[in-house]
């Protein structure tokens, strides 16, 4: 038996939307959640190592349902193929790292890193988040996993994210090939993302029965498909094709919400890289295609209106969707360590979805227990219970009272399966009680 760590005098909030629970313990044995109560039920064996908590709040961690370990630089696709493989391998390192320095304990990871790096991080090489992989994705031609000044050659062997395929049989050729390389979900882009003109946001890449065949092959090796879906069209197509999660989702008209609603579809919906992206149009002198703000045919030319309609439109199509039902996720889309920097990235989308309109609580379970779900991982974290692993933060200041808490500065405590990433807690001696020893 290892080492049992108790937590104390916290208040707990367990990521299932319940109410914090005031002078709570929770009790870790290795990398395992062992017990879970009041202060005033749990007695304490005096080997136990004892971390007084009293006055923060313990949380699970943050789980990140969309980024790309990829070790890209800057956000230039001709360089995200052109930089050197063997420096982009090393650079994912850091950047698994700081994501599990902002207390971000679980990921899902597009990249031809992401299978690597989880068998490093598991066998305790190098330091990082829990990965559920998907190596690369699925792009057409010409499409968002695609490099439009780059020979084709180069794009197959050294994009760090994006596959090329085109038609039914590519794609279930493609899919296979992902597959044999370890990932443990199908990512796909269904439509464009505005990296220039001839790759717009409100264009469809794949048709239905291009999504349908790889939703097909993907269902024969029991993994689930993320699409990335900036049209309406394309979110259409991929919910009716059976995909299991939506990534942006910007555009989704009330047909599409229903049924992601009635089958279980849930949405990332990335609204910082969103924003980010706004700014780097080419309206805003930035590299990128014009702005794209669906439902708005001519944008004005005051620049602060366009920023005002981007964020009307982004937060009515959230609210939209979570009134429905669909279960909303935490998605940083950190790609590049220059434009969306790990860790940082992932906890201003959960402060984002606030700003969007949900509470304090929804955005925590968005990223806790919601995100867990969306990544099958919800029988071994996101929850703080008994049995669960130990992903578990603790904050000095709670972020139910100002989402804004939820900061690395303010993190005291940063656990990962068992393993103290950051731990600034004072210590406490056991204080026997009646009660049965833990």
């Amino acid at each position: 038996m290892g080492q049992r760590i108790a937590v104390t005098g916290v208040t707990l909030i367990d990521g299932t939307g319940r109410d914090p629970v005031e002078r709570a313990v929770v009790v870790v044995e290795a990398s395992t959640i062992v017990a879970v109560g009041l202060e005033s039920e749990i007695r304490l064996d005096r080997d136990a190592h004892v971390l007084d908590g009293s006055g923060a709040t313990l949380m699970p961690g943050i789980i990140d349902g969309h980024c790309h370990l990829g070790g890209a630089s800057h956000p230039d696709e001709d360089r995200w193929v052109l930089e050197d493989d063997r420096f982009q391998s090393m650079a994912s390192v850091a950047q698994a790292q700081a994501l599990v320095r902002h207390g971000v304990t679980s990921v899902r990871d597009i990249s031809v890193n992401g299978p690597h790096l989880r068998t490093a991080i598991a066998r305790g090489l190098i330091e990082g988040p829990s990965i559920v992989p998907c190596w690369r994705g699925l792009s057409r031609t010409g499409g968002h996993g695609d490099a439009s000044g780059v020979p084709a050659d180069l794009v197959r062997t050294s994009h760090p994210w994006g596959f090329v395929a085109d038609g039914p049989e590519q794609l279930r050729s493609g899919v296979r090939e992902i597959i044999k390389q370890g990932s443990h979900c199908i990512k796909v882009w269904a439509s464009g993302g505005g990296l220039h003109e001839n790759e717009s946001e409100d264009v469809q890449h794949y048709s239905f029965d291009e999504l349908r065949a790889v939703v097909a092959e993907a269902t024969c090796a029991k993994l689930p498909v993320a699409a990335h879906c900036e049209c309406a069209s394309a979110a259409r197509d991929a919910v009716r094709a059976g995909v299991w999660s939506i990534e942006h989702g910007e555009d989704l008209d009330e047909e599409t919400i229903a049924l992601m609603a009635s089958r279980g579809v849930s949405m990332n919906p990335t609204l910082v890289l969103l924003t980010q992206w706004l700014d780097q149009s080419s309206t805003f002198g930035g590299p990128y295609g014009p702005p794209y703000i669906p439902g708005v045919e001519r944008l004005p030319d005051d620049p602060r209106e366009i920023r005002r309609l981007h964020h009307s439109h982004l937060s009515r199509n959230l609210l939209a969707a979570r009134d429905a039902g669909v279960r909303i996720g935490v998605g940083s889309d950190s790609f590049c360590s220059e434009l969306t920097p790990y860790g940082v990235q992932t906890l201003n989308e959960v402060m984002a979805l606030v700003g969007a309109g949900m509470t304090e609580m929804e955005a925590l379970v968005a990223a806790t227990r919601s995100g867990a779900e969306i990544l099958r991982i919800s029988e071994v974290t996101g929850t703080i219970e008994s049995g669960k692993r130990a992903d578990l933060l603790v904050l000095r200041a709670n972020p139910l009272e100002d989402i804004s808490r939820l900061a690395a500065a303010n993190m005291a405590l940063i656990m990962k399966g068992g393993e103290l990433i950051k731990d600034e807690l004072p210590r406490a001696r056991p204080q026997p009680l009646p009660q049965a020893t833990v």
